[in-house]
């Protein structure tokens, strides 16, 4: 197997929603003894496969995790920002959630709605949601998380590492109330 076996194992993977963690492809390459372009029978210069890979197939992509692993993925079946919510995921609920709330208040800047979670593909119950904000509440990691309500009951979340409390509020506001009353 050469470099468009590889992509193609990284598509197939990809298909199915996952991201493939470098340790794994290093162990598939190393299964299927996948020879470097030539037809070499040495061991597999794994970081040049995968390398050569990624340059003759665009689409496949890596996505660095916090420890320094890499994960790879295509971009045929699969956007930059869902390969990064599927890292978040790794995390568990609570880091998950914090890192959308702070990348909501830092990139766009706005808070998050917390009905958010329950969709796809964060996919949490009420109760995780719950717990989670309950558990960053008495937190250090989570100090900068901080929630409101809008005058219509709906609970929203932000960083005040990046919002100021009054500018959120106002925010949340608007999205929840002002957007639907002013057409």
């Amino acid at each position: 197997m050469e470099a468009a076996e590889l992509a193609e194992l990284i598509r197939e993977r990809t298909k199915s929603g996952e991201l493939l963690a470098s340790a794994d492809l290093e162990a598939a390459i190393a299964d299927r003894h996948i020879p470097v372009s030539g037809g070499a029978t040495e061991p597999p210069d794994i970081p040049a496969l995968i390398r050569e890979a990624m340059i003759s197939h665009p689409d496949i992509q890596m996505i660095p995790d916090d420890s320094g692993g890499a994960w790879y993925f295509s971009e045929q079946s699969m956007t930059v920002a869902y390969a990064r919510l599927q890292l978040l995921k790794g995390r568990g609920p609570l880091g998950m959630m914090a890192e959308v709330i702070r990348e909501h208040s830092r990139v766009y800047p706005r808070p998050v709605p917390l009905a958010l979670f329950r969709c796809a593909p964060f996919s949490l119950s009420d109760d995780d949601i719950a717990l989670c904000l309950k558990e960053m509440t008495g937190l250090l990691p989570y100090r900068d998380i901080a929630h409101l309500t809008t005058s219509i009951g709906n609970l929203y979340a932000y960083s005040t590492d990046h919002l100021e409390p009054g500018h959120a509020a106002m925010l949340a506001e608007w999205a929840d109330v002002g957007q639907v009353e002013n057409p």
